[in-house]
């Protein structure tokens, strides 16, 4: 009788330790299929691309957070500068983790500026809130030499902004 009953208990065990498995592999199953809410995130856009007036003709693309620039000056009074909103369409804010700048600029005369409208410089952990638009101002320009360069001088910009969650 002892034994029937350590029998018993041995296959009640079994039985609650296969259906907990069956239970584990089913939940598993459930979340990997489940579709991940993105609404409840950051939505960062570039939108409304416009070029300053009296700015020389360059090539732009505005391609998700990553803006490209190809821009030729002939003449100290040239200059290229375009302005854009950056919107956040989610629910959370989100702040700038990672700036990414890449210039080319041989003769490394020409200068740039990425700032605010306002002219605040932009910054890693600058705060854009769900629902905000921020104007940027990026600017190709000459700075100011006391030698005057008499050769056309190209400049390519290539700048991303990365957002991370605000913790």
């Amino acid at each position: 009788m002892k034994k029937q009953i350590h029998i018993l208990e041995g296959m009640i065990i079994l039985t609650v330790i296969f259906i907990f498995s069956l239970l584990t592999i089913n939940f598993i199953h459930t979340i990997r299929e489940q579709k991940f809410d993105s609404s409840y995130m950051w939505n960062i856009n570039f939108t409304n691309l416009e070029v300053t007036k009296g700015s020389e003709d360059g090539t732009i693309s505005l391609n998700d957070n990553a803006i490209s620039l190809q821009v030729q000056f002939d003449k100290e009074t040239e200059f290229y500068e375009f302005t854009l909103d950056v919107v956040n369409n989610g629910t959370l804010d989100a702040k700038i983790g990672e700036i990414n700048l890449d210039v080319k600029n041989d003769k490394k005369i020409l200068d740039y500026s990425l700032t605010y409208l306002d002219d605040k410089i932009i910054q890693k952990d600058d705060l854009l809130k769900a629902g905000e638009k921020k104007k940027i101002k990026v600017r190709i320009y000459y700075p100011v030499q006391k030698e005057k360069v008499y050769e056309a001088l190209d400049l390519e910009l290539m700048f991303n902004l990365n957002y991370i969650s605000v913790i």
